[in-house]
């Protein structure tokens, strides 16, 4: 399947860079069209990765992994203190969740640090963003709810 999307392109290639050289004036003015949104996306793709070098060297991530550390701190003293097995098991799950994207959030740091980053790593970027959010909004509610029964 992969050499034939090769193939394919490659052929495409063939015949844009035979139309920009030896085709008509139209055919040479669609090629030249079509060059210059290759390089705008390319110019695209630089920014998006530049962009999330820099989020990645300002930190973005790491005050929310401490937040979260300092919460699960929190957290595990009440739910030794309550002995409850169900809110063991999920302050477990979250601690779990939040190393497995720490490791991620280092994949893709030491993939951005790379003249040429994996495509797959930078895509990744945006969806990472979102599982930390839900993590992060999980532990709030978690919390929420273990300081309203202490309230009690």
């Amino acid at each position: 399947m992969r050499s034939l999307i090769k193939l394919a392109l490659l052929i495409i290639v063939g015949v844009l860079v035979y139309n920009y050289f030896w085709g008509s004036e139209s055919e040479k003015a669609t090629s030249e069209k079509v060059f210059r949104q290759v390089k705008e996306v390319g110019k695209s793709i630089g920014e998006l990765m530049k962009n999330e070098r820099q989020k990645f060297k300002d930190g973005k991530y790491d005050e929310a992994f401490d937040k979260l550390g300092d919460a699960y701190d929190k957290l595990k003293g009440k739910v030794e203190e309550e002995n409850n097995q169900e809110d063991k098991d999920l302050l477990q799950k979250l601690e779990k969740q939040k190393e497995e994207l720490q490791r991620e959030k280092e994949k893709i740091e030491q993939e951005l640090e790379k003249d040429h980053p994996d495509e797959d790593v930078v895509k990744r970027s945006p969806s990472f963003e979102e599982e930390l959010q839900d993590l992060v909004d999980e532990t709030s509610r978690f919390l929420d709810k273990v300081i309203k029964r202490e309230k009690k």
